[in-house]
């Protein structure tokens, strides 16, 4: 009797291994994989005339109702979308900004899998996904891209308004995304945009730096200025009334605690 189980059990065994493998080669036949996604990670606003993005994929025997989709930051509705046999279609917010005719490959079966977005624009930063589907099977990838924009205008101003301080502010226009502003002042380390100093608490000459970044796009730029304290002997830079607002929205107390993104 104990034989007779364990043979059964054997038996049993290798009936579903069999299964397993056969249901596992059946779908090798029919599958569809996306092998490489290409988008690229940061492009600067103007300097490229269109930006391509590309999902290249292997399939097997039964290809039957494959479609490329591209997503835009959520899967609910597709941005691109091509059915082959059929011409390629831009949607939403891709709407007239595709290049249809592009092709990616000579492969009638990839021909169209590509995003090739004419003059892109920074409403088109965030998330991409490629979904390639059969009727059998279906698989997807994802990559962020950033359309960064360069400051168009950064500048550290020193505005001095008595004999023994300074007030100084740093800001700039222009940016996206959202940049970050640190100020270092000698001695110091500030992560705010302006800050108002005793000229005794300062050398002579003192330097001031002042960093914008945006971090999504690995972007950096600094300006310096060097500041010597004493009394009133010029006519101070005045601020704008932008820059004032900027100071009065951080605060002009000198702390040195607060990050700010403008």
């Amino acid at each position: 009797m104990v034989r007779q189980r364990e043979a059964r059990r054997a038996s049993i065994t290798h009936l579903c291994t069999a299964l397993l493998w056969l249901f596992t080669c059946f779908n090798e036949l029919n599958a569809v994989k996306i092998v490489k996604i290409v988008v690229p990670e940061i492009i600067q606003y103007g300097v490229q005339d269109a930006v391509i993005l590309d999902c290249d994929y292997i399939y097997n025997n039964n290809t039957s109702g494959l479609v490329v989709k591209w997503f835009f930051r959520n899967k609910t509705r597709p941005v691109y979308q091509w059915i082959v046999s059929q011409k390629p279609q831009d949607m939403g917010i891709l709407k007239g900004r595709v290049d249809l005719a592009y092709r990616a490959s000579s492969d009638p079966l990839k021909m169209h899998r590509a995003l090739r977005i004419v003059k892109p624009d920074t409403d088109i930063s965030g998330d991409y996904t490629c979904v390639v589907s059969t009727f059998m099977e279906e698989d997807s990838r994802t990559k962020q891209m950033i359309v960064f924009v360069p400051e168009t205008n950064f500048r550290l101003i020193q505005n001095k308004t008595d004999d023994d301080t300074v007030n100084v502010i740093c800001a700039a226009d222009g940016a996206f995304p959202a940049p970050n502003l640190t100020l270092a002042t000698p001695e110091r380390y500030s992560a705010v945009a302006s800050v108002t100093l005793l000229d005794a608490d300062l050398p002579s000459p003192a330097e001031f730096i002042c960093t914008l970044r945006i971090p999504l796009a690995k972007y950096a730029v600094k300006k310096e200025a060097i500041y010597y304290p004493g009394p009133i002997s010029t006519t101070p830079e005045m601020p704008t009334v932008a820059d004032m607002q900027l100071a009065a929205v951080i605060g002009s107390k000198g702390e040195k605690s607060t990050r700010i993104s403008i």
